[in-house]
């Protein structure tokens, strides 16, 4: 009856080291989510293009009979990923950025996943890039404009920005395997 009793406990007890080596990297996984989420969480909202010299901005065309409301520039903003993927926010026609044109986004982009923001003449055929910026402050300066962020922390952006890195998904990984695990070992005990 010890040997039963002795062979049982030497059985146990791997599984019992194993499922509090598994609880120790559920407990790491979800702090190291939190707070990596946190670090990341900020978003940008809106983009505010200003012209800083009316008389820069280029023109459709400058001919003497067409109405030069027309010919001011259809301006676009891209929002372009780490990845190479580009969010369009629309186009502004025919208006003077002198006042300040802005375009919110309908969902916040994590600063950290934007590689740059591109200003352009949007066209038909092919659309003429004005200015290209990193979002390295809150208001930069690139020629003519002057580009002005909004941001604001959101736990879901954060979020999804940490299940997109790498680490993020090692983390997942880990913790994937460890409540396996530790379901295995409440089984096996």
């Amino acid at each position: 009856m010890s040997d039963e009793l002795s062979e049982a406990k030497t059985t146990a007890a791997p599984w019992q080291i194993t499922s509090w080596i598994c609880c120790l990297v559920i407990i790491i996984s979800v702090l190291s989510c939190v707070v990596l989420a946190a670090v990341r969480s900020e978003g940008l909202t809106q983009i505010k293009v200003t012209a800083l010299d009316a008389n820069e901005e280029p023109r459709d065309h400058d001919l003497p009979l067409f109405k030069q409301k027309d010919a001011l520039p259809d301006y676009e903003v891209l929002v372009i990923s780490q990845d190479g993927f580009k969010t369009n926010l629309g186009a502004k026609l025919n208006t003077s950025a002198k006042a300040g044109l802005i375009w919110k986004l309908s969902e916040p982009i994590s600063i950290h996943e934007i590689a740059s923001i591109r200003l352009q003449d949007q066209d038909k055929i092919i659309s003429d890039a004005i200015a290209e910026v990193q979002l390295t402050d809150k208001s930069v300066v690139s020629g003519n404009y002057r580009f002005d962020f909004q941001t604001e922390r959101s736990a879901a952006v954060g979020v999804e920005s940490f299940f997109g890195t790498p680490i993020g998904l090692a983390i997942a990984g880990a913790f994937l395997i460890a409540v396996i695990l530790v379901l295995l070992s409440v089984f096996f005990q």
